[in-house]
């Protein structure tokens, strides 16, 4: 990287909202240099939703930002379609500038179990509302540490559509007694396990919620 960060000034004039609010960094084959710049460099006070989806991220990258300023006041984060992983998944699991967290988008990366695992027994997202974690790499202990979670209170929509999710995660949820305000659930494209299946669509707990899709069930009120 160049030692002078002309360019990050250049990104905050185009992607800063008029109000201060929202900054859009997406789209700018950011990977771990700029990553660590940005963390180092750029505070916004009071920035509420930053985009920084379709870029080159990996686990170093976010753990840089999730410890910086610029997240510290965040209440949306767009990250999907990025390169992270499970390490990257704890750095914000484990980060104290998230605390405001209300939406938080993963989708398309390369998260598993472990990263799952994490940002279940998060006690610093307790104020998250909407969660996407489709199209990573998620199987069943990922899924089982969501389904008993006693740390997203507020988590009301969650999804882990297109994972590796099989019969034992699918139990886990038709028999969750985690996320009390859980109202949206999507586990469609995950492993196609008829007797797990069955048991979502049976599941008392997932019936009485707002909105549930799988393989066999899509429930919609």
């Amino acid at each position: 990287m160049a030692d002078d960060i002309s360019y990050i000034r250049k990104w905050l004039r185009r992607g800063i909202s008029k109000d201060g609010l929202t900054l859009d960094l997406s789209g700018r084959s950011i990977g771990n240099p700029e990553a660590l710049e940005l963390a180092e460099n750029l505070v916004v006070p009071d920035l509420e939703i930053l985009f920084l989806h379709t870029n080159k991220i990996k686990d170093i990258g976010l753990e840089e930002l999730a410890g910086s300023e610029l997240f510290e006041s965040l209440k949306e984060l767009w990250l999907y379609q990025n390169r992270i992983g499970n390490d990257g998944a704890r750095a914000l699991a484990e980060s104290t500038k998230l605390t405001r967290l209300k939406y938080l988008s993963l989708y398309t990366n390369r998260i598993g179990d472990d990263g799952a695992v994490a940002l279940a027994e998060s006690s610093s997202l307790g104020n998250l509302e909407t969660l996407d974690l489709s199209f990573n790499r998620i199987g069943d202990k990922g899924a089982m540490a969501f389904a008993n979670s006693t740390h997203l209170k507020n988590l009301k929509v969650l999804h882990l559509d297109a994972n590796r999710i099989g019969y034992d995660g699918m139990v886990a949820f038709a028999q969750s007694k985690g996320l009390p305000s859980l109202t949206t659930l999507n586990l469609t494209y995950n492993k196609l396990d008829p007797q797990g299946l069955q048991i979502l669509q049976d599941s008392k707990r997932l019936q009485a919620m707002k909105a549930v899709k799988t393989d066999l069930l899509v429930a919609d009120d």
